[in-house]
This record gives C-alpha cells, sequence and structure tokens, in this order.
C-alpha cells in the first residue's frame, strides 16, 4: 500500500530543486555573453567568448585579447544564439573601444576593454545588460553545480548545466586563485563566465587541467606518455579551470 509519506522521495546526496526563475535569470545573464571575433589576417579568424562586467566593460581571457592591436582588430558580436523556434536571432557587432580603456594581466588571465556603445546596426549596448563581479567569497561550494555560457569553437552562443559539478576551490597559493569543475566546454569557450545557481560569476573559464606524472609529463588517457605532436582529444584531462572572482 502506498502512502502519502512514500510517495516521492528525494534521490541521492543533494537535494536538486530549483526554483522555476532560474531559467529567466539565467536568459536575462546570458544576454551579456558575447563572441569576440579577432581578424588574423590572410581571411583567417580567431574565436573567444567575452561578457559585460559593466555598462562600458567587456571582460574575456589575456589569451584572447593580449595587446591593444588584438583589441582593434577584434569586435564583439551578441545574439549570436538561436531563438526558442530555432531561428537565428539579428546579430549585433559591436567595435572593442581599447584607445578609451584596456587593462589586462597575463597572471591572471584576463582583459577589460571599452566597448563601442552602439552596435554598427545602432542598437544601444545597454540593450544586453552585464554580469558584475562579486568579490565577496562564499558563492559557492565544492560539489555545488556550475553554469557556463559559452560560444564553443566559435560557434552559436550555447549553455552547459549537466555533469558540472565544482571539484576544487584550491586554498593554497600559488592554486588559490583558480576554481576546477567538469563543465565541458572547447577552444573558443575561453573567457566565458562561470555561473553559481543564482547566475552570478563565481569565475573567468581559462583553461583545462591535464593530467600528469612526477615528471610533469603529459599523460594521456591510457596512463602514457602523450607524445608532443599527438592529438589534444587523447590526453587525459582531470577539469577545466577558472579563474576566480
Amino acid at each position: 500500500t502506498v502512502t502519502d509519506a512514500m510517495v516521492e522521495r528525494v534521490i541521492g546526496a543533494t537535494r536538486d530543486f530549483l526554483a522555476i526563475g532560474f531559467f529567466e535569470k539565467g536568459a536575462i545573464a546570458s544576454r551579456a555573453v558575447c563572441r569576440i571575433v579577432t581578424n588574423l589576417g590572410g581571411g583567417r579568424r580567431g574565436f573567444g567568448t567575452g561578457f559585460m562586467v559593466t555598462p562600458s566593460l567587456l571582460m574575456t581571457n589575456n589569451h584572447v585579447l593580449a595587446l591593444e592591436d588584438q583589441a582593434n582588430r577584434s569586435v564583439a558580436e551578441f545574439n549570436y544564439q538561436l531563438t526558442e523556434s530555432g531561428t537565428p536571432l539579428p546579430l549585433e557587432r559591436f567595435e572593442l573601444r581599447p584607445d578609451l580603456f584596456f587593462l589586462t594581466d597575463r597572471d591572471l588571465d584576463f582583459t577589460l576593454v571599452a566597448i563601442a556603445q552602439r552596435s554598427t546596426n545602432g542598437t544601444a549596448l545597454t540593450t544586453f545588460g552585464f554580469c558584475p563581479l562579486i568579490a565577496a567569497e562564499g558563492k559557492i561550494l565544492v560539489r555545488d553545480p556550475v553554469n557556463i555560457v559559452q560560444h564553443p569553437k566559435g560557434e552559436l552562443k550555447q549553455i552547459v548545466i549537466r555533469n558540472n559539478t565544482l571539484l576544487d576551490l584550491p586554498e593554497k597559493a600559488p592554486l588559490d586563485k583558480y576554481a576546477h569543475y567538469e563543465t565541458d566546454t572547447e577552444q573558443g569557450s575561453s573567457g566565458s563566465p562561470v555561473f553559481n545557481d543564482q547566475w552570478e560569476v563565481i569565475a573567468l573559464n581559462h583553461s583545462g587541467v591535464l593530467r600528469t606524472n612526477a615528471k610533469k609529463q603529459i599523460l594521456d588517457r591510457e596512463g602514457n606518455v602523450w607524445p608532443a605532436n599527438g592529438d589534444p582529444d587523447d590526453i587525459d584531462w582531470v577539469s577545466n579551470e577558472g579563474i576566480r572572482t
């Protein structure tokens, strides 16, 4: 006989309910995320991800935009995504303005750059909002989920909300500036915001973490030393890594 006390149960170690507003807040936060396209010359283009952190400043990785000259050859593309019906949104392309503001740090792998206030179509930058950076600690705990909005391989905007656990927040220098998580990313995802379930930015995605032996040699999935000219997909990747806010 089934009783009220036995109908449904929380399964596993965590209670995984979310307010339905989770999706609405996520949609708002994701509007501030854009694709960065850099003209490399010779018809070649480089891709990264960035997001607004103030009404006028865009954040990405230093290895995406290391120099003002790179920023001058780059644009930020908002709305590079599909609607709920699967049709493309109108693309809004904004010029970067390193002449107004440009700050970069190789060690923390971030760049802040000013951006034009209107797109080439005349759309106001304020339309896309921004994701503020919060210095306070305690925004996330190990084993909590993280959510990353990104342009993997320079493709349409995507989000990862599955298999996305925060694995570690190292406490000892020099690793104490990092957050490690199992969320999927690919080339082009560099510079993506890493969110908690309240859609607060907890890290700036920047790199994968690979497994090494005692000699600091890179290992493949079979535990063998990975050859320098090998396929990166054969590497034993431990996690992805972001710079903590």
